[in-house]
């Protein structure tokens, strides 16, 4: 059996919904309860913010599911939600949790708490102190998985791809560094043409004089001047379009880093060994991959 990690949805302040094709998948019997029969357990890391319709569909989802307060979150309000949908009359939003799936103990928090975000000794510490073998956090709105001191860390990103303010890391200042390298070659384009503008200028003075000394020669030599100047100015033209190309790769370059990509994840755990496997939304596509980890 499955688990299902998802968070930071943002409905409907910074989302409309989930991706058409991403609820297709996680729900492909919308008329029986639960919808999926794959999925024994929903984990969600909280950020719903204020959609019942979305945290039904994702309680309809299995038997089990479990939900951790985010940090944009009411508590009361999603309760309250909560407590209609499972008809229960008082439903508890926790910050963290912890359960036990065959030999691993799995932890997961919405992370907001760890300081700095989502920084991997912060996550290490925490995990130690939860004594688990999994963590599952987010917050981050960036889908990760990797080992570190032993342990799986797992962040399933957004799921509906939501815009994220919180403050740029070391990744997102590289980001700017490429662009104000960008703009810095635009401004050496600028003053080389300024550069040969001028040189041209003086050439044509010097044509202008050499014209009063000897008509005939000077004809000859001003059609070959202008056909160099023609072919200066064509170069120019050539290495400004080039450059001008560059510029916009790399512009575009940036803006795929900077763009949010709609994810979540799935554990399927058999043993002492959790098999991943994320799944992304780019371009109108769902693209898979696998992460497996094994404990020690």
């Amino acid at each position: 059996m499955l688990t299902l990690a998802i968070g930071d949805l943002y409905i409907p302040e910074r989302s409309i919904d989930l991706p058409a094709k991403f609820k297709k998948l996680l729900c492909p019997n919308p008329n029986t309860i639960p919808t999926n029969h794959k999925i024994s357990r929903v984990v969600c890391l909280g950020n719903i913010i204020n959609s019942q319709e979305t945290l039904k569909f994702l309680y309809n989802l299995s038997p089990q599911f479990n939900l951790v307060k985010g940090e944009n979150d009411n508590a009361t309000i999603i309760s309250q939600q909560l407590s209609m949908i499972s008809h229960n009359k008082e439903e508890v939003i926790p910050y963290y949790n912890v359960f036990t799936h065959d030999n691993l103990r799995i932890g997961y928090t919405n992370g907001y708490q760890i300081v700095p975000k989502g920084d991997p000794l912060a996550l290490s510490a925490l995990a130690r102190e939860l004594d688990v073998d999994i963590l599952i956090w987010g917050g981050t709105h960036r889908v990760e998985a990797y080992t570190l001191d032993g342990k799986f860390f797992i962040n399933p990103g957004s799921a509906t791809g939501a815009i994220n303010f919180d403050w740029p890391d070391n990744e997102d200042y590289d980001e700017e560094k490429v662009s104000q390298e960008v703009g810095e070659k635009k401004d050496q384009t600028e003053e080389t043409k300024e550069e040969e503008k001028e040189g041209q200028e003086e050439g044509e003075q010097k044509v202008e004089e050499q014209e009063k000394s000897d008509e005939k020669e000077n004809e000859d030599k001003d059609n070959e001047k202008q056909d160099d100047a023609e072919n200066v100015e064509q170069s120019v033209k050539d290495t400004t379009s080039s450059s001008n190309n560059i510029d916009k790769d790399i512009l575009l370059e940036v803006t795929e880093l900077n763009s949010n990509i709609s994810s979540f994840c799935l554990l399927d755990i058999q043993g002492s060994t959790c098999i991943l496997y994320i799944y992304t939304y780019l371009n109108g596509e769902v693209k898979v991959d696998k992460v497996t980890y094994t404990k020690d």
